[in-house]
C-alpha cells in the first residue's frame, strides 16, 4: 500500500486513487478477505486513498519440470499447514522436482487516478 501511495505522489495533480488492481499468487497463501480488512483500515487513514476500490486477481501456478519439460498449470489445494511451511511439488506428469515459474508474488497491476485538469482554472 506504501508503494501505491509513493507510485501516486509522483504525478503532480493527483487528487485520489480510485483503483488499485493487485495479482495475488496462489503460492502466497494470503487471505482476500484479510487483505481487504487491511485495505479499508489503511485507506480510511489516508485521504489519497479514501473510497477507492482494491481489485483482486488470482495468478495460477506455473511450473516447469526440469525432467520431462513439462510446463503449465499445476493445482494446489488449500492446506492450513501451507501457513507455516511451503509444500513440495512434483510434476503432474513423470512426478519428479519442478521449478515454479509463477504464482508466489504479489504485484500491483494497475493504479486508477483522479487526477486535476490542467486547463481548469477554478472559475467553473
Amino acid at each position: 500500500m506504501q508503494a501505491v501511495l509513493e507510485a501516486a505522489a509522483g504525478y503532480d495533480g493527483v487528487k485520489k486513487v480510485e483503483e488499485v488492481h493487485l495479482s495475488i499468487g496462489r503460492l502466497t497463501f494470503v487471505g482476500e478477505e484479510q487483505l481487504r480488512f487491511c485495505w479499508q483500515a489503511v485507506t480510511e487513514e489516508r485521504e489519497l486513498l479514501k473510497g477507492s476500490k482494491l481489485v483482486i486477481s488470482e495468478e495460477e501456478v506455473k511450473v516447469k519440470c526440469t525432467s520431462c519439460g513439462y510446463q503449465g498449470d499445476l493445482e494446489v489445494k488449500e492446506d492450513p499447514l501451507y501457513h507455516y511451511m511451503l509444500p513440495a511439488f512434483a510434476c503432474p506428469g513423470c512426478g519428479s522436482k519442478v521449478e515454479i515459474e509463477s504464482g508466489m508474488g504479489i504485484m500491483v497491476r494497475n493504479v486508477k487516478l483522479m487526477v486535476e485538469d490542467p486547463e481548469d482554472d477554478g472559475d467553473g
